[in-house]
C-alpha cells in the first residue's frame, strides 16, 4: 500500500507525520519512507542519514543500495534531493521507483514536497491514499483548498482518494470543515506544546 503524505504549505507537521507513521506501522509490518522533496527535505539531518543515498540515485541505479535504517528503527529510508536535481529525473524514473518499492513492502509512505512537478506527481497518481496534512488558520486552508482544485483540475489526484489530517489543534476549530475542503477529515491531532520529535509517544 502506498500513502503520500502531502501539503501545499511548510511547517505544518507533513514530515513528523509521516515518519511517525512510518514508525508506528513497522511494528508489525515492512515498511520503506520515500522522501519525494528535492526542496532539500529533513530525513537527513532529522535521521542522520547518508545524502548520496538519495532518491535520484535510487532512480537512476540500485535502489536496494539506497536504502537507509535510521538507528533504532525497523523503517527503511530513501532520503530526498537538491533544488537541482530534479533535472536528472523524469516522471517514469519516479513512477519505477514507486512500482518496485511497493513489490517489496506492505508499505511504502511518502514524503511528499510542497511543490509539484513533473517527478512528484508519480507520488500523487500510484498512491492507494493521499493523506493531507494542514493546520487550522486561513493560510493552509485556502492553498489546501486551492491545491485541491489545481490537481483535479489537472488529472493529477483522485479526490476518492484524498484525506486530511488537521494538526496542533488547539480547541474548536475556525475554519476547517468537510465541506470547505471537499475531502473527509479523517483525524485531529491535538497540539503538544512540548513535542520534540516524531518518535514521542
Amino acid at each position: 500500500m502506498v500513502i503520500t503524505v502531502f501539503s501545499p504549505k511548510g511547517g505544518v507537521g507533513k514530515t513528523t507525520i509521516a515518519l511517525a507513521l512510518a514508525k508506528v506501522l513497522s511494528e508489525t509490518n515492512k515498511v520503506s519512507v520515500l522522501e519525494c522533496d528535492f526542496s532539500p527535505g529533513d530525513f537527513v539531518s532529522l535521521l542522520d542519514l547518508d545524502k548520496e543515498k538519495n532518491i535520484v540515485n535510487a532512480c537512476l541505479g540500485d535502489y536496494k543500495a539506497c536504502l537507509q535504517r535510521p538507528q533504532g528503527e525497523k523503517f527503511d529510508v530513501i532520503v530526498g534531493g537538491f533544488p537541482d536535481m530534479q533535472e536528472s529525473l523524469k516522471y517514469g524514473d519516479v513512477e519505477k521507483l514507486i512500482d518496485s518499492l511497493s513489490s517489496e513492502y506492505d508499505y511504502v509512505l511518502i514524503d511528499l514536497q510542497p511543490q509539484i512537478s513533473e517527478v512528484t506527481v508519480p507520488a500523487l497518481l500510484k498512491a492507494d491514499r493521499v493523506l493531507f496534512v494542514l493546520e487550522d488558520d486561513i493560510s493552509a486552508v485556502s492553498r489546501t483548498v486551492g491545491m485541491l482544485e489545481y490537481l483535479k483540475l489537472h488529472g493529477f489526484l483522485d479526490v476518492n482518494k484524498a484525506c486530511a489530517v488537521i494538526n496542533k489543534v488547539k480547541g474548536k476549530k475556525k475554519y476547517i470543515t468537510a465541506v470547505d475542503l471537499g475531502i473527509p477529515v479523517i483525524y485531529d491531532i491535538p497540539y503538544i506544546r512540548k513535542l520534540s520529535e516524531y518518535r514521542d509517544k
